[in-house]
């Protein structure tokens, strides 16, 4: 049988994502000289926030201090290492008010801690927010990432189960959905770009709500991508960096 493969690169993947993660994200970050910057948190460390700007295109860096106020839309899961304590890693951050971050439990209950208390808070890799280290503009881990061409020439010249055709028209129509949602948000973001006052508002509220959308194709990807590693175990997965 032909081998197979699939390409996980890191570098070309990633930073093609990159404006993907800040595109979903709904954050507004208020500090000296900044009121409700749009954009999306990317890291607390070392008493300075890090948050990619939209309309600025860059990752703005402010110390705690000037920093009024954090709005992180949804709450993102997130690891927070408290000082001198041990991470946790089962809180999602929901912003940041008044010297105090808050967080939401596993429960649902806000829970409120002091900035100074906090060494650092970097969003969780394992969900959908994803994301990398804003302080030196390091993307987040790659999505999984099919030669579709190698895998349909094999679907044409080999002999596929009935399980493994499945598998593989599941994938391939719920990537084109991905893609193709992907693609159309971003030409959003540009018109939004071009445009002010109420109809860069416009942009914006369909932007959330294509956010949430997002959501669900990714979920049907990622389900996609496991039943297609299940029909087609000898596939091998590359995840060395470029």
């Amino acid at each position: 049988m032909k081998k197979l493969t699939v390409s996980a690169l890191f570098t070309a993947v990633s930073f093609a994502l990159l404006p993907y993660q800040v595109l979903f994200a709904a954050d507004l970050i208020s500090a000296r000289g900044i009121k409700n910057q749009e954009g999306s948190f990317q890291s607390f460390k070392n008493d300075r926030f890090y948050f990619q700007a939209t309309a600025a295109k860059k990752t703005l860096n402010e110390q705690r201090i000037n920093v009024e106020k954090l709005v992180v839309e949804p709450a993102a899961k997130v690891i927070i290492i408290p000082r001198g304590k041990k991470k946790t890693d089962n809180m999602k951050l929901k912003g940041y008010e008044k010297s105090n971050f808050i967080f939401v439990d596993s429960s649902g209950k806000e829970v409120s801690i002091p900035g100074s208390q906090i060494s650092s808070i970097t969003p969780d890799f394992d969900s959908d927010r994803g994301g990398g280290s804003a302080e030196n503009d390091t993307p987040g881990p790659a999505r999984m990432i099919v030669d579709m061409n190698e895998l349909s020439s094999w679907m044409k010249e080999g002999n596929p189960t009935e399980a493994q055709t499945k598998a593989f028209e599941g994938y391939k129509a719920a990537r084109t959905k991905y893609d193709d949602f992907v693609k159309d948000s971003t030409a959003l973001v540009k018109a939004m770009d071009k445009s002010t006052g109420p109809t860069r508002e416009d942009f914006l509220n369909k932007l959330r709500k294509r956010k949430n959308d997002e959501q669900t194709l990714l979920g049907e990807l990622k389900k996609a991508e496991t039943e297609l590693l299940t029909a087609f175990p000898e596939i091998k997965v590359s995840a060395q960096k470029k």
